[in-house]
């Protein structure tokens, strides 16, 4: 009875934050318990689970998987950490209910990966089916490293920006360098934080920015930290894997800050 009383006061303050807070990754925890129990294995693949009337694209991810998998280890220095599961849902509805995120949303990672109907339209702004997986279980390979509360550390800035370096541009193919830069030099862009939250993260509209460009600059910013030194990166993303600071896990890689860094960036941009 103790116990049953304790989960209820905890569900009552995980809901309570939610409502308060408007924060995604409580409220992906929440839609985390829902049952997956209407999700079926892919016969080739069962890794692979989807609900009814999605079972060729489930097939078409799964073909795409061995791909990903392998690219996202090789560019994020480790192999992943658990089994990968993806859940692919039926309708708009049901990815909110299982995840917390908004519909228009093509993949998230709460305690799961799931991908959304939105995904099977053809990806209207040229990034394809292949690439937006890639981007979604990068997330992934951190999450199952650190967990919920050491994955909310990292800022999002960088888990985005890592994400669309390693699935080769998605979801920022409508917004190229060139208009990147241009925004960046004339003081529209992110600002990098050394550190994430939980009940308060910060995504494109902290930065007034639209999606896309956010994840293009972040993007950008995350690909030049790799192209500066690539054995500095290693050692920074390794130590970050390992559950350490942000900010001091970059200091203590590249002998400077994350602001420094940025500042160095902001004057190559110029020249793009």
């Amino acid at each position: 009875m103790r116990i049953s009383r304790y989960l209820l006061l905890i569900s009552g303050l995980f809901l309570l934050l939610a409502g308060l807070s408007g924060c995604t990754a409580i409220r992906g925890g929440i839609a985390a318990l829902r049952s997956t129990s209407d999700f079926v294995a892919l016969d080739s693949d069962n890794r692979v689970l989807y609900e009814p009337g999605t079972e060729e694209f489930a097939k078409e991810i799964a073909g795409y998987l061995p791909d990903a998998i392998a690219t996202v280890e090789k560019e994020q220095y480790r192999p992943f950490a658990k089994p990968i599961i993806i859940y692919i849902c039926a309708t708009k509805e049901s990815f909110a209910a299982h995840t917390g995120f908004w519909e228009k949303t093509r993949g998230a990672v709460t305690t799961k990966l799931f991908l959304s109907p939105e995904m099977i339209k053809r990806i209207q702004d040229g990034s394809s089916a292949k690439m937006i997986l890639t981007h979604e279980i990068s997330h992934l390979h951190l999450y199952q490293r650190l967990g919920l509360f050491r994955d909310a550390k990292i800022p999002a800035w960088f888990k985005e920006g890592l994400a669309v370096m390693v699935s080769g541009g998605a979801p920022a193919v409508d917004v190229s360098e060139s208009d990147a830069a241009k925004a960046i030099q004339s003081g529209e862009c992110i600002k990098p934080d050394v550190s994430g939250s939980l009940l308060f993260p910060k995504f494109w509209h902290s930065y007034n920015l639209e999606p896309h460009m956010f994840y293009r600059q972040s993007g950008m910013f995350v690909a030049y930290m790799k192209r500066q030194d690539e054995a500095k990166f290693k050692m920074f993303m390794l130590s970050i894997e390992n559950g350490r600071n942000f900010g001091k896990s970059f200091s203590a890689a590249y002998g400077i800050s994350i602001e420094k860094s940025w500042e160095g960036f902001v004057g190559q941009v110029g020249a793009i």
